[in-house]
């Protein structure tokens, strides 16, 4: 899937969610550059990174900028911030694995979800809340994990009936 088409439509898409939300567009692209394109995570995560190059990012910066919206000081030096925790973000990403990576962007993801659905209007409540949903997803995980470690793995389009579970007195013919 590398057409260039698809990837330019794609960078749009992620594009218009950016200048919207605000975001980084990470929290789009690398989903779908895991499960639609088949990257690995660490991969998805260097790639989105790289997309992120300052020139990109600039027309959004421009726009925002032009309506009183970007404070240049604060942003300089948070990007100061930003160059060493990426640079020890980087690191940590690629040293742990990958199924630990997908873990954490997931309930990080889930976890900005719902701070930016409860607002920040009472932070203590809304902090809580996000916490909590974060811990329901994590139970919903470990049940799901703990379910499929006790079942037996069968293969794809093979059949499971036992001639226990046939009613009695029913044979094929």
């Amino acid at each position: 899937m590398s057409n260039p088409l698809v990837l330019i439509a794609f960078g749009v898409v992620v594009g218009v969610f950016s200048g919207v939300m605000g975001l980084g567009g990470g929290s789009v692209m690398i989903p779908v550059m895991v499960l639609a394109f088949h990257m690995s995570q660490p991969a998805a995560h260097g790639t989105s990174l790289a997309v992120m190059l300052p020139l990109v990012t600039l027309p959004a910066v421009i726009e925002y900028y032009r309506h009183g919206n970007v404070n240049v000081a604060m942003a300089a030096w948070m990007a100061v911030g930003f160059m060493l925790g990426s640079f020890f973000g980087a690191y940590a990403a690629n040293a742990m694995p990958k199924e630990t990576l997908k873990l954490i962007f997931g309930f990080l993801l889930i976890y900005v979800a719902a701070y930016t659905v409860f607002g920040k209007e009472n932070l203590a409540r809304t902090t809580v809340l996000s916490a909590v949903l974060v811990v329901i997803a994590m139970g919903v995980f470990a049940a799901v994990r703990w379910y499929d470690k006790s079942r037996p793995a069968t293969p794809v389009g093979v059949e499971t009936r036992t001639p226990e579970a046939e009613a009695p007195g029913v044979r094929d013919a």
